[in-house]
């Protein structure tokens, strides 16, 4: 059986007896044709089946109607709920979202933006993988950082108050007699883990307690390493009393190495985590943690986007700072 080639533009012209640019001009529906021309025209696309491939000509007039977001994974609940935020606003707007995770490669995010893919899109909301400054500012697309910035950002941003949090989790601590606190950190390049270790900081410093520096685990902000710092921190001769798990994925390596060697949170040991999770929720006991509006940033940050994108003055600030709070459950005990 002879293999049907594809119907083209030329061949629509040809069946009406037009020229391509008259095709061209009926299927974008603009002016300057007439009736006549134009029944023609749709005649022939609808004897020949001619589909019109809106992405090649989205591609050809420079507008793709695509924003990405640059996630440095999608495993993260706090990631995917930022994702459906952006992506609430984007639909509402007649755009695309495509997601693109680049698992805190550099190299992969440079590629990215050096890449094809670049050029099919409009703009970028971005947590960076990238700490150099350099490479952020030549992105030629508008971008919205969110969640994650570094000093120096003349980008618009949307991100929470990791200093605040940070404080409230340790002074939580305090205020329960804890003075030998293990703390699991990821970088601190950029500004969640920076300004997650100042607060930590301060509020050991305004509560005169010494901060003993064996207690704190530089690691990843993923779940392995948050298991394996924990087992790490708890073997040690004289462990921690109380250990604040500084990202939603190290709290959950924290609870599942505690639950392992049988050390009961809540009571053998306090955890405190940032960022509320299901299983923060719906364990017993249940984990105190920092909460914020993750949807919120996503949504904030497409906004700021659109604006840019749609030449609108924005209503909102151009580094957006988004409030946290400390949420109670029962996996602090008071040693006092």
């Amino acid at each position: 059986m002879e293999k049907k080639n594809t119907v083209t533009i030329k061949d629509v012209a040809e069946r009406a007896g037009v020229a391509i640019s008259t095709v061209s001009r009926v299927l974008n529906n603009l002016d300057r044709v007439s009736d006549e021309t134009r029944n023609k025209v749709k005649k022939a696309t609808e004897e020949l089946g001619f589909v019109k491939n809106s992405f090649a000509a989205s591609l050809k007039n420079g507008n793709t109607q695509m924003v990405i977001v640059v996630v440095p994974d999608i495993i993260n609940e706090c990631y995917t709920a930022i994702i459906q935020g952006v992506e609430e606003v984007a639909a509402a707007r007649g755009y695309c979202t495509l997601v693109f995770a680049t698992e805190e490669d550099k190299e992969k995010e440079r590629e990215l933006f050096a890449g094809k893919v670049s050029k099919i899109i409009e703009g970028v909301i971005l947590f960076p993988a990238n700490d150099d400054i350099e490479f952020l500012r030549s992105i030629e697309k508008p971008v919205v950082f969110v969640d994650r910035c570094i000093i120096g950002n003349d980008r618009p941003s949307v991100v929470i108050d990791n200093y605040k949090g940070s404080y409230l989790a340790t002074e939580r601590l305090i205020k329960s007699g804890h003075k030998k606190i293990g703390l699991l950190i990821g970088s601190v390049t950029f500004n969640i883990g920076h300004e997650r270790m100042r607060g930590f900081r301060q509020a050991m410093s305004d509560y005169g307690i010494e901060v003993q520096e064996q207690y704190l685990k530089y690691t990843t902000w993923y779940q392995e390493d948050g298991y394996r710092c924990t087992r790490e921190l708890m073997e040690m001769e004289c462990p921690p009393t109380a250990i604040y798990a500084s990202n939603n994925l190290l709290c959950m390596g924290c609870i599942e190495a505690l639950n392992d060697m049988k050390i009961r949170i809540g009571k053998d040991i306090s955890v405190i985590g940032f960022d509320d999770t299901i299983l923060a929720r719906r364990m017993d006991p249940g984990i105190t943690v920092i909460s914020r509006e993750t949807t919120e940033m996503g949504r904030l940050g497409a906004v700021k986007l659109f604006d840019i994108l749609e030449n609108r003055q924005s209503e909102l600030e151009k580094h957006v700072v988004l409030d946290v709070e400390l949420v109670e459950r029962n996996s602090v005990v008071d040693i006092r």
